[in-house]
């Protein structure tokens, strides 16, 4: 029997990395929830309704938003590079605030999640969005390492960054997502807690396929 799988955490615990890759060890489909704020944010800059918010609601009405195959879709087609802007990112951040949004985002979470047999990750999905998922998991590490990962992760990728202001960043984002009025980062009591510290992903993954099988969710 397939079922959802839920998988919280901080920033730079490398969940979205960790979520696809055991999705595919499972044979689930992987729910990307940061492409469908993303999606949102797409639809709003198109329509100028970026600062209404009541407006902008009732646009989202008038689309459809979906995620299938690895990518988002907005009415029908693939929208996996537009939504990748850093002007989208900019919108992303500021409308992911909004309660409307937020509510709305909810609802679409749900009814993929519907379709069952689906690994979804974020920062409220075993607590908000998804309480009733039949698995859930707290990946996590240490603020130090997760600034080295993403300190190496940015290198990589030829950006000039210090680590220290990396890991200032990631406490900030800590506390901010700890502290937040609505859907506040926390544990799940029912969430199995995986701290990544001193594993590699692949050793993440394989604990985690474990605790799928033996729950003979497969």
């Amino acid at each position: 029997m397939k079922i959802n799988i839920a998988i919280d955490g901080p920033s730079g615990a490398g969940k979205s990395a960790i979520a696809k890759a055991l999705a595919a060890r499972l044979g689930y489909e992987y729910i990307d929830t940061g492409s469908l704020y993303r999606s949102i944010a797409y639809i709003a800059d198109r329509a100028h309704t970026t600062e209404d918010i009541e407006a902008l609601i009732q646009v989202l009405e008038e689309h459809e938003i979906d995620y299938r195959a690895g990518s988002a879709y907005v009415d029908g087609r693939a929208v996996g590079d537009e939504i990748r802007t850093e002007r989208i990112s900019s919108l992303t951040s500021t409308l992911s605030k909004e309660p409307e949004v937020r509510a709305y985002l909810l609802a679409l979470q749900r009814r993929l999640a519907n379709r069952g047999g689906t690994v979804m990750e974020g920062r409220d999905i075993g607590t908000v969005v998804l309480p009733d998922a039949e698995l859930k998991f707290f990946l996590t590490a240490t603020e130090e390492e997760r600034a080295r990962r993403r300190y190496l992760q940015r290198k990589e990728s030829g950006e000039s960054v210090s680590m220290e202001k990396i890991r200032a960043d990631l406490h900030n984002r800590d506390l901010q997502d700890s502290a937040r009025a609505v859907a506040p980062l926390v544990q799940a009591e029912d969430a199995i807690l995986v701290d990544s510290t001193s594993l590699s992903p692949e050793e993440v993954v394989e604990r985690m396929a474990t605790y799928a099988e033996d729950a003979d969710v497969l």
